[in-house]
């Protein structure tokens, strides 16, 4: 009886140990997917279902989320130094439905850098947490800050500091 319920036992484990391997290479296959699309700009448009959108040298697309204190914080910052982003293309997306994006946006005058898109097609275009700020020069991504970033920073890495 101790054999079968230690052969039951092992047999568990090691089946256990292959899900949790597969599961594993799954996750890092998809953040590698997302690594490669993110690392063009017309690829993460294309991911959008934007691929009619104006493209100007240097792009920053964010994304955010309403209830995020960082995103939040993040928002009015950019909102105080919107004129230093003008010749620069801004670019805000949220896996939220759109009116509640565009409503928190409206709160801090940036609703017209909203980036329509579906909230599959958004959540496919990232890994991890919100906010998530990536700077592209020429359609090729150049930095990706994952968390709260500074306008500051952004500002000097765009030349503009």
């Amino acid at each position: 009886m101790k054999k079968r319920i230690i052969a039951v036992f092992g047999v568990v484990l090691v089946l256990f140990i292959a899900w949790m391997g597969y599961t594993s290479v799954k996750k890092l296959d998809k953040k590698q997917t997302i690594q490669e699309r993110q690392s063009d700009l017309f690829e993460m448009f294309h991911q959008l279902g934007q691929v009619d959108l104006p493209v100007k040298p240097t792009a920053i697309l964010i994304f955010f989320n309403s209830e995020c204190e960082h995103c939040q914080w993040e928002m009015q910052e950019i909102s105080k130094s919107i004129d230093l982003f003008s010749q620069h293309q801004l670019l805000l997306a949220s896996f939220e439905p759109e009116q509640e994006a565009i409503s928190f946006l409206n709160q801090y005058g940036l609703s017209n850098y909203y980036v329509k898109s579906s909230p599959e097609m958004v959540m496919a275009s990232y890994t991890g947490g919100v906010p998530q700020t990536l700077i592209y020069q020429n359609g090729k991504l150049t930095n990706h800050f994952k968390g709260e970033v500074k306008v500051g920073a952004v500002l000097e890495v765009l030349g503009e500091k």
